[in-house]
Protein backbone atom coordinates (compact mmCIF):
# COMPACT_ATOMS: atom_id res chain seq x y z
CA UNK A 1 0.00 0.00 0.00
CA UNK A 2 1.13 3.53 -0.46
CA UNK A 3 -1.10 5.69 1.20
CA UNK A 4 -0.92 9.57 -0.24
CA UNK A 5 0.19 11.09 3.49
CA UNK A 6 1.71 14.34 2.32
CA UNK A 7 1.57 16.85 5.10
CA UNK A 8 -1.21 18.49 3.14
CA UNK A 9 -3.70 15.87 3.20
CA UNK A 10 -3.61 15.52 6.68
CA UNK A 11 -3.94 19.57 6.81
CA UNK A 12 -7.20 19.15 5.13
CA UNK A 13 -8.41 16.51 6.86
CA UNK A 14 -7.90 18.50 10.23
CA UNK A 15 -9.50 21.31 9.15
CA UNK A 16 -12.71 19.12 7.94
CA UNK A 17 -12.76 18.41 11.57
CA UNK A 18 -12.11 21.73 12.78
CA UNK A 19 -14.80 22.92 10.55
CA UNK A 20 -17.76 20.18 10.68
CA UNK A 21 -18.10 20.62 7.03
CA UNK A 22 -16.19 20.02 3.62
CA UNK A 23 -17.59 23.06 2.63
CA UNK A 24 -16.34 25.54 5.48
CA UNK A 25 -13.18 23.77 5.37
CA UNK A 26 -12.84 24.90 1.58
CA UNK A 27 -13.60 27.96 2.41
CA UNK A 28 -10.83 28.63 5.26
CA UNK A 29 -8.45 26.85 3.18
CA UNK A 30 -9.30 28.93 0.02
CA UNK A 31 -9.69 25.80 -2.12
CA UNK A 32 -13.00 24.32 -3.46
CA UNK A 33 -15.30 21.82 -2.09
CA UNK A 34 -14.15 19.17 -5.02
CA UNK A 35 -10.88 19.81 -4.83
CA UNK A 36 -10.93 18.63 -0.46
CA UNK A 37 -13.34 15.89 -1.65
CA UNK A 38 -11.26 14.26 -4.06
CA UNK A 39 -8.09 14.70 -1.49
CA UNK A 40 -10.54 12.80 0.88
CA UNK A 41 -11.68 10.03 -1.35
CA UNK A 42 -7.80 9.23 -2.50
CA UNK A 43 -7.14 9.10 1.40
CA UNK A 44 -9.77 6.78 2.32
CA UNK A 45 -9.44 4.37 -0.71
CA UNK A 46 -5.68 4.32 -0.44
CA UNK A 47 -6.43 2.94 3.27
CA UNK A 48 -9.16 1.33 2.63
CA UNK A 49 -11.25 2.28 5.20
CA UNK A 50 -13.90 5.07 5.90
CA UNK A 51 -12.94 8.13 7.71
CA UNK A 52 -16.32 9.51 8.01
CA UNK A 53 -19.99 8.95 8.35
CA UNK A 54 -21.59 11.20 5.92
CA UNK A 55 -25.30 12.43 6.45
CA UNK A 56 -26.78 15.38 4.08
CA UNK A 57 -26.88 17.37 7.25
CA UNK A 58 -23.41 16.52 9.09
CA UNK A 59 -20.22 14.57 8.67
CA UNK A 60 -18.59 12.41 11.73
CA UNK A 61 -15.26 10.59 12.48
CA UNK A 62 -15.23 6.57 12.21
CA UNK A 63 -12.94 5.03 14.93
CA UNK A 64 -10.50 4.68 11.87
CA UNK A 65 -10.62 8.40 11.66
CA UNK A 66 -11.04 9.23 14.70
CA UNK A 67 -7.55 7.33 15.17
CA UNK A 68 -5.95 8.97 12.07
CA UNK A 69 -6.93 12.49 13.53
CA UNK A 70 -5.35 12.05 16.97
CA UNK A 71 -1.93 10.63 15.46
CA UNK A 72 -2.05 13.77 12.85
CA UNK A 73 -2.22 16.16 15.81
CA UNK A 74 0.95 14.59 16.73
CA UNK A 75 2.65 14.03 13.67
CA UNK A 76 1.88 17.59 12.51
CA UNK A 77 2.95 18.98 16.13
CA UNK A 78 6.45 17.12 15.69
CA UNK A 79 6.84 17.98 12.34
CA UNK A 80 6.46 21.50 13.41
CA UNK A 81 9.31 21.66 16.15
CA UNK A 82 11.61 20.21 14.13
CA UNK A 83 11.18 22.99 11.55
CA UNK A 84 10.88 25.07 14.33
CA UNK A 85 14.15 23.73 16.20
CA UNK A 86 16.34 23.67 12.28
CA UNK A 87 15.29 27.26 11.67
CA UNK A 88 16.43 28.41 14.84
CA UNK A 89 19.24 26.13 14.88
CA UNK A 90 22.09 28.67 14.43
CA UNK A 91 20.23 31.71 16.14
CA UNK A 92 22.16 33.40 19.25
CA UNK A 93 20.60 32.83 22.56
CA UNK A 94 18.81 36.19 23.45
CA UNK A 95 15.81 37.60 24.94
CA UNK A 96 13.72 36.83 28.60
CA UNK A 97 14.29 33.21 29.95
CA UNK A 98 11.62 32.46 32.62
CA UNK A 99 12.83 29.65 34.92
CA UNK A 100 11.11 28.08 38.20
CA UNK A 101 12.64 25.97 40.81
CA UNK A 102 12.25 24.36 44.24
CA UNK A 103 13.29 27.13 47.28
CA UNK A 104 16.33 24.62 48.31
CA UNK A 105 18.07 24.13 45.04
CA UNK A 106 17.17 27.25 43.73
CA UNK A 107 18.55 29.25 46.47
CA UNK A 108 21.79 26.51 47.31
CA UNK A 109 22.80 26.98 43.14
CA UNK A 110 20.53 28.02 40.52
CA UNK A 111 22.03 31.43 40.84
CA UNK A 112 25.21 30.44 40.72
CA UNK A 113 24.52 28.12 37.36
CA UNK A 114 23.15 31.13 36.11
CA UNK A 115 25.76 32.86 36.26
CA UNK A 116 28.27 31.10 34.91
CA UNK A 117 25.43 30.20 31.66
CA UNK A 118 25.55 33.94 30.90
CA UNK A 119 29.00 34.20 30.26
CA UNK A 120 28.30 32.09 27.21
CA UNK A 121 24.75 33.80 26.55
CA UNK A 122 24.94 37.49 27.64
CA UNK A 123 21.88 38.73 25.82
CA UNK A 124 19.80 36.41 27.86
CA UNK A 125 18.08 38.06 30.64
CA UNK A 126 16.54 35.62 33.47
CA UNK A 127 13.25 35.84 35.57
CA UNK A 128 13.19 33.53 38.51
CA UNK A 129 10.35 32.24 40.54
CA UNK A 130 11.27 29.85 43.52
CA UNK A 131 8.36 28.11 44.83
CA UNK A 132 8.10 24.40 46.18
CA UNK A 133 4.60 24.25 44.64
CA UNK A 134 4.49 22.92 41.14
CA UNK A 135 3.77 25.89 38.67
CA UNK A 136 2.14 25.24 35.92
CA UNK A 137 4.29 26.37 33.00
CA UNK A 138 1.03 27.47 30.51
CA UNK A 139 -0.58 29.45 33.10
CA UNK A 140 2.67 30.87 34.35
CA UNK A 141 4.37 31.41 30.98
CA UNK A 142 7.48 30.08 32.38
CA UNK A 143 10.31 28.91 29.67
CA UNK A 144 11.42 25.84 32.23
CA UNK A 145 10.76 24.70 35.61
CA UNK A 146 13.56 22.60 37.44
CA UNK A 147 11.77 19.74 39.44
CA UNK A 148 13.15 16.81 41.94
CA UNK A 149 11.09 14.35 41.80
CA UNK A 150 11.23 10.29 42.03
CA UNK A 151 9.57 9.80 38.70
CA UNK A 152 9.47 12.06 35.61
CA UNK A 153 6.53 14.52 35.62
CA UNK A 154 3.79 14.06 33.03
CA UNK A 155 2.15 16.08 30.36
CA UNK A 156 5.74 18.29 29.80
CA UNK A 157 8.69 16.88 27.98
CA UNK A 158 11.55 16.17 30.23
CA UNK A 159 15.28 16.28 30.34
CA UNK A 160 16.93 14.07 33.05
CA UNK A 161 20.10 16.51 34.46
CA UNK A 162 21.34 14.82 37.62
CA UNK A 163 20.65 11.91 40.21
CA UNK A 164 19.73 13.65 43.05
CA UNK A 165 20.92 12.09 46.08
CA UNK A 166 20.82 11.81 49.87
CA UNK A 167 23.02 11.41 52.83
CA UNK A 168 22.84 11.32 56.55
CA UNK A 169 24.89 13.52 58.38
CA UNK A 170 26.00 15.83 61.56
CA UNK A 171 28.45 18.26 62.08
CA UNK A 172 32.17 17.89 63.36
CA UNK A 173 31.30 19.55 66.55
CA UNK A 174 27.85 17.12 67.34
CA UNK A 175 30.28 14.57 66.95
CA UNK A 176 33.30 15.08 68.56
CA UNK A 177 31.72 14.13 71.91
CA UNK A 178 29.60 11.27 70.24
CA UNK A 179 30.23 7.81 68.72
CA UNK A 180 29.31 7.77 64.63
CA UNK A 181 26.37 6.11 64.19
CA UNK A 182 27.29 2.89 61.45
CA UNK A 183 23.60 1.56 61.11
CA UNK A 184 19.91 2.37 61.40
CA UNK A 185 19.79 1.37 64.90
CA UNK A 186 22.62 3.51 66.24
CA UNK A 187 20.68 6.65 64.98
CA UNK A 188 18.28 6.10 67.82
CA UNK A 189 20.82 6.77 70.46
CA UNK A 190 21.33 10.21 68.54
CA UNK A 191 19.20 13.53 67.92
CA UNK A 192 16.93 13.45 64.69
CA UNK A 193 16.18 16.46 62.51
CA UNK A 194 13.33 15.02 60.25
CA UNK A 195 11.65 16.23 57.22
CA UNK A 196 8.65 14.51 57.60
CA UNK A 197 7.70 12.81 54.67
CA UNK A 198 11.14 12.56 53.40
CA UNK A 199 12.90 11.24 56.21
CA UNK A 200 12.89 7.36 55.93
CA UNK A 201 11.37 6.26 59.73
CA UNK A 202 13.60 4.61 61.92
CA UNK A 203 11.51 2.11 64.24
CA UNK A 204 12.79 0.15 67.44
CA UNK A 205 13.07 -3.69 66.64
CA UNK A 206 12.55 -4.44 69.67
CA UNK A 207 11.38 -3.52 73.52
CA UNK A 208 15.04 -2.81 74.59
CA UNK A 209 15.97 -0.31 71.98
CA UNK A 210 14.84 3.63 72.38
CA UNK A 211 12.55 5.04 70.81
CA UNK A 212 13.79 8.32 68.00
CA UNK A 213 14.49 11.57 69.34
CA UNK A 214 13.81 13.65 67.31
CA UNK A 215 14.95 17.00 68.41
CA UNK A 216 13.71 18.99 65.05
CA UNK A 217 11.42 18.59 62.13
CA UNK A 218 10.91 20.67 59.78
CA UNK A 219 9.29 20.78 56.26
CA UNK A 220 12.47 22.37 54.63
CA UNK A 221 15.47 21.22 53.87
CA UNK A 222 17.13 25.05 54.38
CA UNK A 223 15.97 25.18 58.23
CA UNK A 224 17.49 21.03 58.93
CA UNK A 225 20.92 22.40 57.12
CA UNK A 226 20.81 25.21 59.30
CA UNK A 227 19.96 23.25 62.54
CA UNK A 228 22.66 20.85 61.61
CA UNK A 229 25.60 23.34 60.93
CA UNK A 230 24.23 24.89 64.68
CA UNK A 231 25.25 21.11 66.02
CA UNK A 232 21.95 20.05 66.91
CA UNK A 233 22.22 16.25 65.55
CA UNK A 234 21.98 14.05 62.80
CA UNK A 235 19.81 14.61 59.17
CA UNK A 236 19.02 13.07 56.09
CA UNK A 237 19.78 15.76 53.25
CA UNK A 238 20.12 16.02 49.45
CA UNK A 239 24.06 16.33 48.75
CA UNK A 240 23.12 19.70 46.91
CA UNK A 241 22.44 20.92 49.78
CA UNK A 242 25.47 19.72 52.05
CA UNK A 243 28.38 19.00 49.39
CA UNK A 244 30.23 22.68 50.26
CA UNK A 245 29.48 21.98 53.73
CA UNK A 246 31.17 18.66 53.68
CA UNK A 247 34.35 19.98 51.42
CA UNK A 248 35.04 22.41 54.10
CA UNK A 249 34.45 19.56 57.06
CA UNK A 250 31.79 21.37 58.54
CA UNK A 251 29.59 18.54 57.93
CA UNK A 252 30.71 14.87 57.98
CA UNK A 253 28.39 12.50 55.88
CA UNK A 254 27.59 9.04 57.57
CA UNK A 255 28.07 5.59 55.97
CA UNK A 256 24.50 4.17 57.67
CA UNK A 257 24.59 -0.04 57.09
CA UNK A 258 27.27 0.40 54.95
CA UNK A 259 25.81 3.38 52.68
CA UNK A 260 26.95 6.70 52.41
CA UNK A 261 24.21 7.89 49.86
CA UNK A 262 21.19 6.82 48.56
CA UNK A 263 19.38 7.40 45.19
CA UNK A 264 15.98 7.86 45.26
CA UNK A 265 14.94 11.27 43.70
CA UNK A 266 16.30 13.27 39.83
CA UNK A 267 16.48 16.66 38.88
CA UNK A 268 14.29 17.17 35.79
CA UNK A 269 13.67 19.95 33.37
CA UNK A 270 10.42 20.48 32.62
CA UNK A 271 8.89 22.52 29.06
CA UNK A 272 6.67 22.54 26.10
CA UNK A 273 8.20 20.89 23.15
CA UNK A 274 7.45 23.87 21.11
CA UNK A 275 9.58 26.15 23.66
CA UNK A 276 12.50 24.03 23.10
CA UNK A 277 13.15 25.30 19.30
CA UNK A 278 14.30 28.91 20.87
CA UNK A 279 17.88 29.24 21.58
CA UNK A 280 17.58 30.29 24.86
CA UNK A 281 15.73 27.19 25.99
CA UNK A 282 17.68 24.75 24.10
CA UNK A 283 20.99 26.04 25.42
CA UNK A 284 20.21 26.47 29.13
CA UNK A 285 19.04 23.29 29.27
CA UNK A 286 22.24 21.88 27.49
CA UNK A 287 24.36 24.24 29.64
CA UNK A 288 22.87 22.05 32.48
CA UNK A 289 23.22 18.89 31.15
CA UNK A 290 26.73 19.55 30.22
CA UNK A 291 27.30 20.68 34.16
CA UNK A 292 25.13 18.33 35.73
CA UNK A 293 24.63 15.05 33.97
CA UNK A 294 28.13 13.02 34.50
CA UNK A 295 28.65 13.73 38.37
CA UNK A 296 27.06 16.89 39.70
CA UNK A 297 30.02 19.19 41.39
CA UNK A 298 28.32 19.31 44.78
CA UNK A 299 29.03 15.50 45.27
CA UNK A 300 33.36 15.85 44.51
CA UNK A 301 33.48 14.79 48.06
CA UNK A 302 31.83 11.31 47.91
CA UNK A 303 35.60 9.52 46.76
CA UNK A 304 36.82 10.12 49.70
CA UNK A 305 34.47 8.60 52.51
CA UNK A 306 33.27 5.39 50.61
CA UNK A 307 34.04 2.38 52.05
Amino acid sequence: MNPYFSIKNLEILLKIVECESISEAARKLNISPSSISKSLAHLERELGVSLFHRTTRSIKLTEAGEYLVKQSYALLNSFEEVLNTTANYDKRPRGELKLTCSIAFGYSHLISLISEYKTIAPDVDVSVFLSDDFVNLNASNIDIALRIASTPPLNYATRKLADIRWAYCASKEYLSDKPYPKTSKDLLMHSLLVYPGLTPEIKSDSNDCPSPHVSIQANSGLVLLKSVLEHQGVTYLPTYLIGEYIEKDDIIPLTIDDKLTYTTHALYALYFPSKYANAKVRSFIDFLISKLAQQPYWEKWENRFKV
